[in-house]
């Protein structure tokens, strides 16, 4: 009786063979967006007492209620928003704000030259150089946490004490936010990174 040969494998090895391949060049894209956030779960929350400065980083959603509510429950005394945008009342702002009384409502200020992270940094250091601040309570949001500690470290004198206070973003609530959410850290990952080599030129 002839034997049949027996058949190939439809080429099984070679794509065995490709596997660590594809498994290290997902772990290339995906990993090193991955390691600001978890080093940002580090990064010290707000001090038990009052800072002298509360300030928020404009441009996300939540960040401003977030830290009005923050500033007027006593976590600073001052309470700036950078990169509000030029000629925006402070009341379109931060509504509450029209009900304060006047020597309340002059420790809020709202900054609208900068327009993003790093300068919303060096904004932040002209306020602290002109008051002479010594503590710094930093507002945005989660995602936006890692990137922007380095630059307002980077910036702020080193005797400035500086504090996170992340503004939780949308998340899982719906196939959309998780989406949003995925995109916004990956996106946000590659982006601290960029800012950790343009800072190393920074003087």
């Amino acid at each position: 009786m002839k034997r049949q040969p027996p058949k190939s494998s439809g080429g099984r090895p070679g794509r065995r063979r490709r596997l660590p391949a594809v498994l290290a060049a997902l772990a290339l894209l995906f990993l090193p967006p991955a390691v600001p956030h978890i080093l940002g779960q580090g990064y010290p929350g707000p001090p038990p007492r009052p800072a002298d400065a509360l300030m928020v980083l404009s441009g996300g959603e939540g960040r401003i209620p977030e830290g009005y509510r923050a500033w007027s429950s006593g976590a600073a005394a001052e309470f700036y928003i950078l990169g509000a945008g030029r000629d925006v009342p402070l009341t379109r702002l931060v509504p509450p704000a029209s009900s304060l009384p006047p020597a309340v409502r002059s420790r809020v200020h709202a900054e609208g030259w900068s327009e993003n992270t790093l300068e919303n940094a060096f904004s932040a250091r002209t306020a602290v150089e002109e008051r002479n601040f010594s503590s710094v309570i930093l507002v945005t949001s989660d995602y936006h946490v890692p990137r922007a500690w380095i630059a307002f470290r980077k910036v702020l004198p080193p005797r400035v004490a500086l504090y996170a206070r992340p503004v939780r973003s949308d998340r899982w609530g719906s196939a959309g936010a998780a989406w949003r959410t995925v995109r916004r850290y990956f996106l946000e990952g590659w982006k601290y990174w960029g800012y950790r080599l343009l800072l190393r030129w920074e003087p």
